[in-house]
């Protein structure tokens, strides 16, 4: 197993845009059904606290608003053609909401004038449109709604104070006069009065927002093109690694350089009469042949969540236990050779009713003590498992072919599943013992345990 530098460029371009695009689709959902949440909200606060024929205004406007959101939401998988359209509706949106805010009056009595609409809080409520534009997770709608709204405040707002009798001031008129406290207090509080830098600050609030709110949607979006890099790197050495392996590196709960001797569960399969059968068929057709062999062991292999070690040829090996001890290892060692076993033949079932020879499968498995660790050198490191229980293994797996078996596993195995509380007969109906053999290498005979009856495959191919 080589471990491979993090690729990096173009290779996750696409996917990080896509991501990005997916992310931006969904901002201008999630702004539409936040705006209607809003909306909802405000009409029924307007309800509650304002007399009938004075909310009518207000709940028109509501609509309207709510109306005008529908546009953006319907364009939101279209954004870059319809760009203009969007920015048009955003800015109407601002307008609208400037009119409502500085227009009419909301309070029915004598003596109320538009220019003390200027002095209310509801400006902040173009802070909340501003706001709620960062949900779109596009910078360049939020520094136009920002925009937005402060040009059509500041129109609304000269609008007022260039009305007939309105009396526009700035803070300097008012201490440059040299009046006193009672006449310039009387000045600002004039229901005609206007102060322009009021206005000032106000625009420079909403700029401020709208620059910081952007660098929020900038740095988001920065860490989902690194979250997605990541994902899409991760993918990639899924296909070098094992996933275990994988997900042990990303959440950082491993480092390979951890040697150490534990009990394992080593696994071996391979394709039965291998050397006949790549002997008889074309090499395209070896190759497509053996991508489908090594597809569904790997894939039963990866759902028992074991370490696939190396394909060898036609053979593959597998661990578990690595890169840490679990106490189901053998459990789900012996279930990943039985729904192997189980795999090859439905592939078999397959094979016959395209008229194709069937494909049979040896494999072995032992439990007991290994290294495990890297081998090799700095430049070409193998995350392995070596020892005695990987030989036996692999003795094993070669044992079906004297025993006419799909699978062989030591006693050892059976034993370290009955220790962990199962069943080894519910786990592989038909579960056999056979009795000793011996093994080379191996002073004192292995009691093993069979299961399937086997396939032998090369006579059928032509």
């Amino acid at each position: 197993m080589r471990f491979l530098p993090i690729a990096r460029g173009p290779i996750t371009s696409r996917s990080v845009s896509d991501a990005i695009a997916r992310e931006e689709a969904s901002g201008l959902a999630y702004v539409f059904w936040g705006r209607s949440a809003v909306l909802l909200i405000l009409a029924a606060w307007v309800s509650l606290t304002l007399p009938f024929e004075r909310s009518q205004l207000y709940l028109t406007a509501v609509a309207a608003f709510a109306l005008l959101g529908i546009v953006p939401f319907a364009l939101r998988h279209r954004y870059a053609a319809h760009t203009r359209l969007l920015f048009g509706f955003i800015f109407l949106d601002a307008a609208a909401l400037s009119f409502v805010l500085i227009v009419p009056t909301p309070f029915d009595f004598e003596g109320w004038t538009q220019q003390m609409n200027l002095r209310t809080p509801a400006f902040l409520y173009l802070g909340v449109f501003v706001v709620s534009m960062a949900l779109s997770y596009k910078p360049a709608l939020v520094i136009w709604t920002g925009l937005a709204a402060a040009s059509t405040w500041t129109l609304g707002y000269l609008w007022v104070a260039t009305r007939p009798g309105a009396i526009p001031f700035t803070s300097g008129d008012v201490l440059d006069e040299g009046m006193g406290a009672e006449a310039a207090l009387a000045k600002v509080l004039d229901p005609n009065a206007v102060g322009l830098a009021r206005l000032s600050n106000q625009v420079v609030f909403l700029v401020l927002i709208s620059v910081i709110l952007t660098i929020v949607v900038v740095r988001s979006r920065a860490l989902v093109r690194r979250q997605v890099a990541a994902e899409a790197q991760r993918a990639m050495l899924s296909r070098y690694f094992s996933p275990n392996i994988v997900r042990e590196f990303a959440e950082g709960r491993w480092q390979p350089d951890e040697p150490g001797n534990r009990p394992v569960a080593v696994l071996f399969a391979d394709m039965v009469d291998f050397t006949s059968i790549s002997e008889r068929l074309p090499p395209q057709d070896l190759i497509a042949l053996l991508r489908a062999f090594h597809s569904r062991l790997a894939t039963v292999a990866f759902e028992q969540d074991g370490t696939i070690d190396k394909f060898i040829g036609d053979a593959v090996m597998v661990h578990f236990g690595t890169p840490r001890t679990r106490p189901d290892d053998a459990v789900r060692a012996l279930t990943c050779a039985a729904r192997m076993a189980d795999a090859i033949h439905a592939w078999n079932a397959e094979r016959e009713q395209a008229g194709d020879p069937p494909i049979g499968v040896g494999i072995g498995v032992h439990y007991g003590r290994a290294v495990v660790g890297n081998i090799g050198d700095a430049h070409k490191l193998e995350y392995t498992v070596l020892g005695d229980t990987v030989n036996v293994a692999s003795r094993l797996e070669s044992l079906t072919r004297q025993t006419g078996t799909d699978v062989v596993v030591s006693n050892e195995l059976i034993e370290a599943v009955k220790a962990s509380g199962a069943d080894p007969h519910e786990i592989a109906p038909g579960l056999q013992n056979a009795g000793t053999f011996d093994i080379r290498g191996r002073r004192e005979a292995v009691t093993v345990w069979t299961l399937g009856g086997g396939c032998r495959s090369v006579l059928l191919f032509p």
